[in-house]
């Protein structure tokens, strides 16, 4: 007997292949600035001080250099 798993169990969905996108005042504290200025904003956890970097979805904006890609926490 030979099992053949189902062929969707194993693919992703459309949600989860999508990059999650950064927190608008993440955005908004790069606005104006380039890549790899300093920056700063208030998010719902507290200050964050980070760096303005590229999102996955090609927005700038500003990360924590020990934090999750959107500029916030995981």
């Amino acid at each position: 007997m030979v099992i053949v798993p189902a062929l969707g169990a194993a693919q992703s969905s459309p949600a989860e292949d999508e990059p999650h996108a950064p927190r608008p005042e993440a955005i908004a504290a790069c606005k104006d600035k380039s890549e790899g200025d300093a920056c700063e904003f208030e998010a719902a956890r507290g200050h964050v001080v980070g760096t303005c970097r590229k999102a996955r979805t090609g927005d700038l904006a500003c990360m924590h250099p020990h934090r999750h890609h959107d500029g916030g926490t995981q």
